[in-house]
């Protein structure tokens, strides 16, 4: 039942965002209120199950890119940095925003996940360095972009006028991150020389 409730609470996060109503949820299941109460005695414990659950999933995924011996160092690279909770990474970013603001504790353990992540990418980008595959930065600089950014969007959501997902946002901040926005020499014409 827990599973099946799961589900549902991750369609309508998709549907209507994280300020979805429990009785909402139980129409979805096809469930009372009270089996629904049940199984997750209050909301917060519902989105702490939904979140826990991704963060297992992501560890998982990020094992996997670490590991992957078919993957170059600019493409772990790439995916560790384009890595969210499985279950959030098809919303848009307003959700995140919901999260942040009306979640905090959940948002928490979102943010202890990320900072983990961080080692992984100092070891990407050390052994990048010494292989002659991405140029020496400051690991510190390089966080507080990617972390300025990502805030950035959540808190801005882009205005409204862009429905992005998370991963569609991230793609495009990784995209600049990494290669810059200066056209490949050869692209660049007389002009760039």
């Amino acid at each position: 039942m827990q599973e099946r409730i799961l589900q549902c609470a991750q369609q309508e996060i998709e549907t209507r965002g994280i300020r979805f109503t429990m009785a909402d949820l139980a129409r979805r299941a096809g469930i009372s209120t009270k089996t629904l109460y049940a199984s997750f005695p209050s909301k917060e414990e519902l989105i702490t199950r939904l979140i826990a659950d991704s963060i297992e999933e992501l560890k998982a995924s990020e094992d996997r890119i670490l590991h992957d011996p078919h993957l170059d160092l600019p493409e772990k690279m790439r995916e560790l940095l384009a890595l969210v909770p499985s279950g959030f990474a098809r919303t848009d970013l307003r959700v995140w925003y919901e999260l942040k603001r009306y979640y905090p504790a959940q948002w928490k353990m979102v943010e202890e996940v990320y900072q983990e992540e961080w080692e992984h990418v100092r070891v990407l980008l050390e052994q990048g360095v010494e292989a002659g595959v991405f140029r020496p930065v400051q690991l510190p600089i390089l966080i507080l972009m990617y972390t300025g950014a990502l805030e950035q969007l959540i808190d801005q959501q882009l205005s409204g006028r862009h429905q992005m997902t998370i991963g569609e946002a991230l793609d495009a901040m990784i995209d600049i991150l990494l290669g810059g926005v200066l056209a490949a020499p050869a692209t660049r014409g007389e002009t760039g020389k």
